[in-house]
């Protein structure tokens, strides 16, 4: 799986069950296939940083009702992959339903 398919991935599981709006998307291929994805959930700002160099994923979080250029993120949670359970990704999400 690619940065893309992992885009194509999150938004299916997203799109039957929870509103978002996407705020970036940027994949470079050329670059380890890093790349990074952020979403707007209920207010809330959550960016996915993929470092395909490290095959490394970080999710980060902002708080509620922040406007996405000049958000403070925090770290939510770090993944080896690009692989998130449907669990985890319901559990994270749950402060923004």
């Amino acid at each position: 799986m690619n940065f893309e398919d992992f885009r194509k991935d999150i938004e299916s599981r997203l799109i039957s069950k929870i509103e978002f709006e996407l705020q970036e998307f940027n994949f470079l291929p050329y670059s380890f296939g890093s790349g990074l994805l952020a979403y707007q959930i209920n207010g809330q700002n959550h960016k996915f940083i993929y470092d395909g160099r490290e095959n490394e994923l970080t999710w980060l979080k902002s708080k509620t009702h922040q406007k996405y250029f000049g958000s403070d993120f925090s770290e939510f949670e770090k993944f080896d992959g690009l692989i998130i359970s449907d669990e985890v990704l319901w559990k994270g999400l749950k402060n923004s339903a």
